[in-house]
């Protein structure tokens, strides 16, 4: 680039050179011609009876004449030309090819004028001489120019002196020689003078040009610039104050000039900082984008981003220090009211996970007194048959409302990115038949036949919990949204090398077409008749972004009243691999899975509520563990410190001593082998982290099946022994 440049500013000087060299011949043509006129007028008058012919010489005259003419008229459409079309080839054409004309003339004025007489013969030398002399300094601007009129002017009578006989002639012609020799080196040296001249004059010129319009620009910015354009000398007198400067700050240029800038727009407070800053500035330190407060001639105070240089001699004196500032007073409003947003945004963010929390946890602690009676009811074997149904409509509801907290919270988690996913290598039949024997009970409610139309081999990478999640939730609305008698396909393809499809397809209702643009989006039932359908319309939403956290996709066919068609795709292939041990599903019938204990077990209960104590008390005597109750964590320390405990069950939020307290107390105390398990309504990850640092072993979370008990209970009691 920088040659390029350099290139195209060198053809620039170029056309500058030739264009002023056009314009200098031009401006002294009219001289010449007017004294070449002068001279042939001379000649002619002086020769008209002593040369040998009068009609050649009549004829060099209106030759000479027509040639001055016709090259004055040329001069005058020259000079009222435009200057841009001066460079254009043709006005150099037409001077070179008269000044070649002329000189040509002037040379055969020797043949035409011819004289007998030594004298005569003399005076054309000596005007023909004279005007070739003449014409170096008019026509040094150009070389050419020089030699078109000097060569043929002077050959030509070089070459009439050499044919005549006489004294006279020889000896002319031998100086003639010695003229045109040194005329040229002469005119040769003028010409490279004249041209450097040139160059020179308009390189000059354009510096000059250059500078005024920097100069220009300079004034130009300063004046309209947005920014306070100052200068002040090193005691800080100002020297310089543009318009902005008087916007900002209020002070017309002449209240501004000479004063001390402290004492004009430095409030008290900012004082020792912009003293500071003089320091710095007169240690040759430039200030780049510090802000300061500042005062206006009002009173008024303000706030200016400031860029400040120290301005030097060669010898590294400071001279003055220029200043530019910008008021950045409505940017720092914004940008406080953005903190103030983001801050408020924060604190709604926090209160809305605190919202959710504690909904989460008054849900889970009512759900938990109704699950756990509703199973212990149903172990009761004087139950009549009406009352074993309304325990199943009581489960299925309490399941119903959980299965909505559980989605509330992941919808929570999502948007405030604190779900985290944890790919692995798994099975698929390790994913798909545990959730198809889930979904069975529904399905046969509803009537409809579950099929599985490929084989279900093969691996995906995903994340064990969350891809279950995802298809039992796929599983369930196809269930939901069919009609009595209808199917739900279930296939497995490899789509490509490394990505494997699940798609799930019924025969259900479908979606309008007018719908489908709004299916993933949260709590949007698509205004189709569902009354009779659960949900709240988030599932799907949830869905999508737990595969696209995953790295999948999920996608869709569908038509209004010929069913729906989900499938996922995820990284994976079909090869089979080995299966781990079948996974034992809950089915709710807990008279099959709980097993007694021994019945010296002796179990420790801390819980305020007072139906969650009757309900795990219930509990824990069904399993045939003994069991003490405190209301509070101050009386079970009291009870676990005279007791002999195998395990403590506690609830986190108590009065007195919550259950960390607790914890922390008992652990604090020496005992780091009783397990210590939570009992909360608190299902977000923080809390667990919580629990785990106070020194618990573990948590349920409310609400809990009996098996989830016992399962808990003896792992704990199995690992404490």
């Amino acid at each position: 680039m920088d040659d390029q440049a350099a290139s195209q500013a060198s053809e620039s000087l170029k056309s500058q050179i030739h264009l002023e060299q056009i314009r200098l011949l031009y401006d002294g043509l009219l001289f010449s011609l007017l004294a070449s006129f002068v001279i042939a007028l001379i000649i002619f008058f002086t020769l008209l009876d002593k040369v040998d012919s009068r009609e050649n010489l009549d004829i060099w005259l209106y030759s000479m004449l027509s040639l001055l003419l016709i090259r004055g008229g040329i001069a005058y459409l020259f000079s009222n030309s435009p200057p841009k079309s001066h460079l254009n080839k043709k006005w150099s054409t037409y001077f070179l090819t008269g000044t070649f004309l002329g000189g040509t003339l002037w040379g055969t004025l020797p043949w035409l004028g011819h004289s007998a007489h030594d004298e005569y013969q003399a005076l054309i030398v000596i005007c023909i001489v004279g005007v070739v002399a003449g014409s170096l300094s008019t026509l040094s601007y150009r070389w050419k120019a020089i030699t078109l009129f000097m060569m043929p002017a002077t050959l030509l009578l070089e070459a009439n002196l050499l044919i005549a006989d006489g004294k006279f002639s020889n000896v002319t012609s031998f100086v003639l020689g010695i003229f045109i020799l040194f005329s040229l080196i002469a005119a040769k040296r003028i010409n490279n003078n004249t041209q450097q001249n040139i160059r020179l004059r308009i390189e000059a010129a354009n510096r000059e040009h250059a500078i005024e319009l920097m100069h220009q620009k300079q004034v130009l910015h300063v004046q309209q610039t947005p920014l306070a354009v100052i200068e002040f000398d090193i005691n800080l007198h100002v020297k310089e104050w543009n318009k902005a400067a008087e916007e900002i700050f209020g002070y017309h240029r002449s209240e501004a000039i000479n004063k001390n800038i402290l004492k004009l727009i430095v409030p008290e407070k900012s004082r020792s900082e912009v003293e500071k800053l003089q320091h710095n500035l007169l240690d040759f330190n430039s200030i780049i984008g510090h802000v300061i407060e500042n005062r206006k001639k009002d009173g008024g105070h303000i706030f200016c981003e400031w860029y400040i240089t120290p301005l030097t001699k060669n010898d590294d004196e400071i001279v003055c220090i220029a200043a530019m500032a910008l008021d950045i007073t409505d940017k720092k409003q914004v940008e406080e009211d953005l903190v103030a947003a983001k801050n408020e945004s924060e604190r709604a963010s926090q209160a809305k996970s605190i919202f959710l929390s504690n909904v989460s946890h008054e849900i889970r602690t009512p759900l938990n007194a109704i699950i756990g009676f509703t199973q212990l009811l149903s172990l009761d074997t004087k139950s009549v048959e009406n009352q074993t149904s309304r325990i199943g409509e009581i489960n299925d509801a309490s399941q119903l409302l959980l299965n909505l907290v559980n989605q509330i919270l992941d919808f929570s988690k999502i948007e405030e990115g604190k779900l985290t996913i944890s790919n692995e290598i798994i099975s698929m039949q390790e994913i798909i038949i545990p959730c198809i024997s889930l979904v069975t009970p529904l399905a046969k409610e509803k009537q409809v036949d579950l099929k599985i139309e490929t084989a279900i081999s093969g691996q995906i990478r995903a994340d064990h919990t969350r891809i279950k999640q995802v298809i039992l939730n796929l599983l369930t609305n196809a269930i939901k949204y069919n009609h009595k008698g209808g199917y739900v396909y279930i296939r497995c393809s490899e789509v490509s090398r490394n990505k494997v499809r699940i798609e799930i397809e019924d025969t259900g209702t479908g979606i309008p077409e007018d719908k489908q643009a709004q299916l993933f989006q949260p709590f949007n039932r698509l205004g189709i008749e569902t009354k009779k359908i659960e949900g709240i319309g988030i599932g799907l939403s949830i869905t999508k972004q737990l595969i696209e956290m995953m790295g999948g996709d999920i996608n869709y066919s569908s038509r209004d009243g010929a069913g729906s068609s989900f499938w996922i795709e995820l990284e994976g292939n079909m090869r089979a691999i080995a299966l781990p041990q079948p996974e034992k599903h809950e089915i709710f019938n807990i008279r099959e899975n709980v097993s007694t204990s021994p019945s010296n077990t002796r179990v420790l209960v801390a819980e305020d509520n007072p139906t969650n104590q009757k309900l795990i008390i219930s509990q824990l005597n069904t399993l045939g563990y003994k069991t003490d109750l405190a209301c509070d964590g101050g009386e079970a320390l009291k009870l676990f410190s005279t007791n002999n405990y195998s395990l403590v069950l506690t609830d986190c939020n108590m009065p007195i001593m919550d259950g960390y307290e607790l914890t922390q107390t008992i652990r604090n105390s020496g005992n780091h082998h009783t397990p210590i398990i939570a009992i909360t309504a608190d299902a977000f990850p923080e809390r667990e982290k919580q629990c785990t640092s106070s020194g618990m072993n573990g948590r349920i979370i409310k609400p809990f099946t009996l098996d989830k008990l016992s399962a808990v209970m003896d792992k704990w009691l199995e690992h404490a022994s």
